[in-house]
C-alpha cells in the first residue's frame, strides 16, 4: 500500500521480497554446506514444493545465485550446481592471489573500526576451528567475511565486486569435501598473523602472508583431490 496523503510515499514491503531471499539463502546455505552436490540438477517445481511457494520466487532466487556462478542455468537442460575442475579452482587460487595481494600492498590507511574487525574475525575463524564437531558452513561465513575485508583495505569497489564473485566459486568448490578436509585446509593461525600485521602497520609482510595463505590453499587442494 502505497500512502501519498502526507505528501511522502510509504510502501510497505512485499512478502514476495523475503520469499525469495529466504530461498535464496536456504539454496545458497546447502551448496555451501555440501547438501547440494556438484553437478546435482535443480528442479524448480520440486524446489517450489519442498519449499511451500510458487515457481517465481525459486526462479528469482536461482537467478541470483546463477549471477554469483553458485549454479549453471543450461537452456533447454536444466539448471545445476557448479562444478570445478581443479584446473579451474586453480585459476581461481591464482586470480584470489593477484587480487588479495594488491588490494594489501595498496591499501589505504584502514579506520580503528576495520582492524577491530579484522581482528574480531580472525579470532572467531580460530575458536570456531577449535570446536567439534567442526562447523563448516560458519567457518565458510566468517572466512569470506575476512577476506572480503582484506580486499576491501584497497577502496576500489569494482576490485570487490570482482573479488566476491571469485571467492564464491572457490568457497562452493570447498564445499564439496567432507567436513575432516575442509577441517585439515583450515589455517586459522594465517588469519591471526595477517590481521596482526596490518595492525602494527607491516605491509610488506601483510602481503607475504597473504600470499603464503593462498598458496597453502593451492597445495591443499591439490591434495585433496590427488
Amino acid at each position: 500500500m502505497v500512502d501519498m496523503g502526507s505528501g511522502t510515499q510509504h510502501v510497505r514491503p512485499l512478502r514476495r521480497v523475503a520469499i525469495t531471499a529466504d530461498v535464496y539463502q536456504s539454496l545458497r546455505d546447502a551448496i555451501f554446506s555440501g547438501e547440494l552436490r556438484a553437478g546435482e540438477r535443480l528442479d524448480v517445481q520440486g524446489l517450489a514444493s519442498g519449499f511451500e511457494v510458487s515457481n517465481q520466487p525459486v526462479k528469482e532466487a536461482l537467478n541470483r545465485l546463477a549471477l554469483e556462478g553458485l549454479i549453471v542455468i543450461k537452456p533447454r537442460s536444466g539448471t545445476f550446481v557448479r562444478s570445478l575442475s581443479i584446473e579451474e579452482m586453480n585459476h581461481i587460487l591464482e586470480a584470489r592471489l593477484m587480487i588479495e595481494s594488491y588490494a594489501v600492498r595498496n591499501m589505504k590507511p584502514p579506520t580503528a573500526e576495520t582492524l577491530d574487525q579484522l581482528q574480531a574475525l580472525a579470532k572467531r575463524l580460530g575458536h570456531i576451528a577449535s570446536e567439534a564437531p567442526f562447523a563448516y558452513l560458519r567457518y565458510n561465513e566468517v572466512d569470506i567475511e575476512f577476506h572480503e575485508t582484506l580486499v576491501g583495505l584497497a577502496q576500489n569497489p569494482e576490485l570487490l565486486r570482482l573479488y566476491r564473485s571469485l571467492h564464491s566459486h572457490y568457497v562452493t568448490a570447498r564445499a564439496y569435501f567432507s567436513s575432516a578436509q575442509e577441517k585439515a585446509l583450515a589455517n586459522e593461525s594465517d588469519h591471526e598473523e595477517i590481521a596482526l600485521a596490518i595492525i602494527d602497520g607491516e605491509k610488506r609482510r601483510a602481503v607475504t602472508l597473504v600470499e603464503s595463505h593462498i598458496v597453502s590453499a593451492q597445495r591443499g587442494i591439490r591434495s585433496v583431490f590427488h
